[in-house]
């Protein structure tokens, strides 16, 4: 018997983590402080994703639906919380720190969410 699936919100996780990786290639180009924080900027937006996808799509199944519901408030609820304290972690510990290659690394893959939504087919 085959197992279900992974949602293809997976494959969202895993793009965002390439454009988090070039991201801080692109900006390495300018210098090694500008890849610090682009890598760090595309992991803060990044890796409380993951937990998002890993957290609502734990459970499956019409029987599962409140925890379903659950799941998801939760995830979201925390992906806030944990990008919250990676940007004051961030600010608070690194030095030196290029926020502009922070920020834009940020952006590019939080938009890099709508491009992998089509990849997806979501």
């Amino acid at each position: 018997m085959t197992g279900i699936p992974r949602p293809p919100a997976y494959r969202i996780v895993i793009l965002q983590l390439i454009l988090t990786v070039l991201a801080a290639l692109v900006a390495w180009l300018h210098s090694d402080v500008a890849a610090k924080s682009a890598l760090l900027g595309g992991l803060t937006c990044a890796l409380p994703n993951a937990y998002f996808v890993w957290r609502a799509f734990r459970y499956s199944g019409a029987r599962s639906s409140v925890q379903i519901v659950q799941s998801f408030y939760q995830g979201e609820s925390w992906k806030f919380v944990l990008t919250a304290l990676s940007f004051a972690v961030i600010f608070q510990r690194v030095e030196p720190l290029n926020v502009l290659a922070l920020f834009a690394a940020f952006i590019t893959v939080q938009l890099g969410h709508l491009a992998a939504a089509k990849i997806a087919n979501l």
